[in-house]
């Protein structure tokens, strides 16, 4: 990873999100009572938009900072 790529984190972070709600329903199957509830509301729910939002401005600063590569190079 050289400085700067952001996109390889993005794909780390993109997979472990997957993983996590892949995970997370398959724990639901066990655990489903108001504490599995309150676990997804409390943190599995609004993990989702904020990792979304992570990941748009890492695409964002990453289209930046190709740019100013290509303009330094």
């Amino acid at each position: 990873m050289r400085v700067g790529d952001l996109k390889s984190g993005s794909t780390k972070l993109e997979q472990a999100m997957k993983t996590l709600r892949l995970r997370w329903e398959q724990t639901k199957l066990h655990w489903n009572d108001s504490a599995s509830r309150a676990f997804e509301d409390n943190h599995i729910v609004d993990l989702e938009p904020q990792v979304k939002a992570v990941l748009e401005g890492a695409a964002r600063l990453s289209e930046v900072l190709d740019k100013a590569q290509r303009e330094v190079s």
